[in-house]
């Protein structure tokens, strides 16, 4: 069985207040970590699943 590499991108999702917060992180490091990418980051309605849906996918793909 082949090694998986791990992916370059990831999210961090908190809730605020009725908001979620979508923060999208970047392997770095040695060991490699996810560590919050800058200020890319996303509010979405708690309630809208669609919304966040959306913002991890592009977190996690790295357009956030």
């Amino acid at each position: 069985m082949g090694e998986s590499k791990q992916p370059k991108y990831g999210a961090r999702v908190y809730r605020l207040k009725g908001k979620l917060l979508v923060k999208q992180t970047i392997l770095r490091g040695v060991p490699p970590e996810y560590v919050v990418d800058e200020q890319r980051e996303k509010h979405v309605d708690e309630q809208d699943d669609a919304a966040l849906a959306a913002a991890i996918r592009a977190a996690v793909s790295g357009k956030l």
